[in-house]
């Protein structure tokens, strides 16, 4: 109606929420808040996305496989940190996918971070973005 207030009516103008909150319906309103988890690298490393969207992984150790659980489509960061020895790689679990299949190739320097973007598209479907490196 003319006043805005029927139900199912959708503001656009920017919202303030104090506390927390419970979102339902179509909207994927838990993929706006960021909630970080830290995770230390060991040979096979889970990432389990019900524990957040935004995650530090501290590289200690080279990653043989780093797997996924607990799929859930959204858009998601990893940070991964090196440590003061430096070059540890990462090597992909097969859920992931990059462009043009390149695989995943991360700064090497001691104590470098990159960072890598990527959505969960569906179960089994990890669509990589481009890593933005060596930050010091």
């Amino acid at each position: 109606n003319a006043s805005g207030t029927s139900s199912g009516i959708v503001s656009t103008a920017n919202q303030t929420f104090a506390g927390a909150k419970t979102f339902t319906g179509d909207v994927e309103a838990k993929r706006y808040v960021l909630t970080k988890s830290n995770i230390t690298s060991a040979s096979s490393t889970n990432i389990n996305l019900s524990n957040g969207n935004v995650f530090s992984v501290s590289l200690g150790t080279n990653i043989t496989t780093l797997s996924v659980s607990s799929f859930d489509v959204g858009t998601y960061l990893i940070k991964f940190v090196q440590d003061a020895t430096g070059g540890r790689t990462v090597s992909l679990g097969t859920d992931y996918e990059t462009a043009g299949g390149a695989g995943l190739t991360l700064s090497t320097e001691a104590s470098a971070t990159d960072i890598v973007p990527y959505i969960v598209a569906a179960r089994g479907r990890i669509l990589l973005g481009n890593p933005q490196k060596a930050f010091s």
